[in-house]
């Protein structure tokens, strides 16, 4: 049985008829919090529309394998893409008098399709422009990982010539939708004067609404339901994340002692002791850190997108944190620093671009961060880099 999806029609419509008009050409980016139904959107409404539309839609998600370099599965999407649309593109290739061709016309070999080997990512769309006569749309899920690695920084700047190349009278067009889990991150990829896509839209997504809550009470299978008030409440506590909204709400359908008085304090009660949980287990793993990396971790959250990791005061900070939950306070300095970022990178609990700007992975976890932070007194009130 099919998963029931819930379907944002009106906004995909939006957002793909801005793409596919003149007011595209420079990109589409989306940003909202991870977990809130941003690869739903994509996937389930606005792909599908695109193609009504009559789009070459390629999609690629760099949060898919975070082992492998953004710049190569952005390749690879592109590469699979064209084997299967094969067919399409000999039989554009022979009907232009190329009798002797390799995979996908004029010699194009597929598996040689990428940054800096065989053809280039702009050729080989441009062929399959010209094969399918229609214009590319190429989707790119979680786009600020792709200026982790130079790979990925350059991968985008193919696309840049991709967009130009295809746009041109001579082809059917190309467009670019990227999307974010982290404004301050995406907007690294519009805003920056040397970045491929400066200047294109960066749009937030506004989180589910009524709409959506009114269709998850139509699934729940609780004899009693929470007031709408209650639901606005309560996702608005979990980030507006459809998953932590029905885990509380299937914990909900299994309580034997629910009436209509006493649903929406047995609800809240059950949200309530989700998100504790959720904090009490990330906070774990923050305090079993090596004490310099958990001061890294509290900076970062505390300054956000002023963190600047080797700066006087920064360096300060760390070290008056280490002082207060270090039992042997360790030497902070350069060396040290650069060690525990990587260890953090590592660790999937932030993120970094080849530039070296850093920010919390997880809005949710900075948000911890900072609460705790106050809870154990670690800054002083007014504390900044």
């Amino acid at each position: 049985m099919s998963v029931p999806i819930f379907h944002r029609t009106a906004l995909a419509e939006v957002i793909a008829n801005r793409t596919l008009s003149p007011k595209g050409l420079s990109g589409v980016f989306l940003a909202a919090p991870r977990r809130t139904g941003k690869s739903t959107l994509i996937n389930e409404d606005i792909i599908p529309y695109l193609v009504k539309k009559g789009a070459e839609v390629v999609y690629v998600d760099l949060w898919s394998d975070r082992s492998r370099d953004p710049g190569d599965l952005i390749s690879e999407a592109i590469r699979q893409h064209l084997l299967q649309r094969e067919g399409a593109i000999l039989q554009w290739a022979r009907k232009g008098g190329l009798d002797k061709v390799n995979v996908g016309g004029l010699q194009l070999d597929i598996a040689k399709v990428g940054i800096g080997s065989g053809k280039t990512i702009a050729q080989a769309f441009a062929e399959l422009s010209d094969a399918t006569e229609k214009m590319i749309v190429l989707i790119i899920d979680e786009a600020q990982h792709a200026i982790t690695t130079e790979a990925g920084a350059t991968a985008l700047f193919a696309l840049k010539a991709t967009r130009d190349l295809l746009n041109g009278s001579s082809h059917h067009g190309f467009r670019l939708i990227a999307t974010g889990s982290n404004r301050d991150k995406l907007s690294l990829l519009v805003n920056g004067k040397d970045q491929a896509f400066l200047n294109a839209a960066l749009v937030d997504l506004d989180p589910l609404g009524d709409d959506f809550l009114a269709w998850e009470m139509s699934q729940f299978e609780g004899k009693f339901h929470p007031s709408m008030d209650m639901l606005r409440k309560a996702f608005a506590v979990c980030g507006y994340k459809p998953e932590s909204l029905r885990k509380a709400l299937d914990d909900l359908a299994f309580k034997s002692d629910v009436n209509d008085n006493n649903v929406d304090v047995m609800f809240q009660q059950g949200l309530d002791k989700i998100m504790r949980e959720a904090k009490e287990g990330f906070m774990r793993q923050v305090n079993s850190l090596p004490p310099l990396q958990a001061a890294v971790l509290y900076v970062m959250a505390q300054t956000g997108a002023k963190y600047a990791p080797f700066r006087p005061l920064t360096v300060q900070m760390y070290a008056e944190i280490c002082n207060k939950i270090a039992v042997d306070e360790p030497r902070v300095e350069t060396s040290s620093i650069q060690y525990a970022l990587e260890s953090l990178r590592t660790k999937m609990l932030i993120w970094s671009s080849s530039r070296g700007v850093y920010a919390i992975e997880d809005s949710q976890h900075a948000a911890w961060l900072v609460e705790d932070a106050l809870e154990q007194g670690l800054f002083a009130p007014g504390d900044q880099v």
